[in-house]
């Protein structure tokens, strides 16, 4: 019986596996947080985007127009054509779990898959 150690191999495996599971889990965010970021003419849910960054092992949601930062901190703004603030913060609290879940069962899978 020979033993191989493929560690370094394991570990590619596993950051690809979790780094797709964290993009799913991102655009999971970025579906609830369109839906929960205020609307006046669109552009604001229209600039929501995912940007995957695997240099640092992590993937971003982001809106990208100037005021984007004011309506999500801002409680006291009225939103009288829908959404919120905290529009990104509250899908984010909401799936945090699900998506290291998800982290864990992809990676696990991936590693399983590849014996």
């Amino acid at each position: 019986m020979t033993l191989k150690w493929r560690g370094d191999l394991a570990k590619k495996i596993a950051r690809e596996a979790a780094m797709q599971a964290l993009h799913d889990g991102a655009e999971a965010i970025l579906t609830e947080a369109i839906d929960e970021a205020p609307i006046d003419t669109g552009t604001l849910r229209r600039s929501g985007a995912v940007t995957d960054a695997p240099t640092e092992g992590a993937v971003y949601v982001s809106f990208s127009t100037p005021y984007a930062v004011k309506q999500h901190e801002d409680l006291t703004l009225n939103h009288p054509r829908g959404g919120k603030a905290k529009y990104l913060e509250d899908p984010f609290k909401r799936n945090a779990a699900k998506v290291e879940k998800l982290v864990g069962l992809r990676v696990k899978k991936a590693l399983k898959d590849a014996r």
